[in-house]
């Protein structure tokens, strides 16, 4: 890769969780590709894995009929991953901190805090139906 080439991927799945080890291979690929060391490979791994799973499952909420869009953008020293869905969004403020005594039981809000723990800028936009995510190396 030049100096200031940037790569653009595109992945589109119907939301359906069966696809979800697509998304799994393309992320893995990418990581190994630009060379990001284990444990970054692992975390870049899960958060992703968690944004598709909320786009698909929650956002689109399994229907086959929408689309969840996976943008991958490639720099010399970043990867920066765009997810997007057709849902109706969320307030991220709205969603419990699941360290928080009362939610610990609880199963929502982990996958959020997972990808904002697991990179290093973490954005939503369009009321949370579109996540950008950054991984420095």
């Amino acid at each position: 890769m030049g100096e200031n080439n940037q790569w653009r991927i595109f992945l589109s799945l119907p939301s359906t969780m069966q696809l979800i080890y697509l998304l799994d291979t393309v992320i893995s690929d990418i990581l190994r590709e630009m060379n990001f060391d284990e444990e970054a490979q692992e975390h870049v791994n899960l958060a992703v894995i968690e944004a598709g799973t909320n786009a698909i499952k929650h956002g689109n909420k399994e229907d086959i009929n929408k689309t969840a869009t996976f943008e991958f953008l490639i720099d010399e020293d970043r990867l920066t991953i765009v997810v997007k869905d057709e849902g109706i969004g969320f307030e991220r403020e709205e969603v419990a901190n699941p360290l928080e005594p009362e939610n610990l039981l609880k199963s929502s809000g982990r996958g959020l805090f997972l990808m904002e723990a697991c990179m290093d800028e973490v954005e939503y936009d369009a009321n949370g139906t579109i996540v950008k995510m950054v991984k420095y190396k």
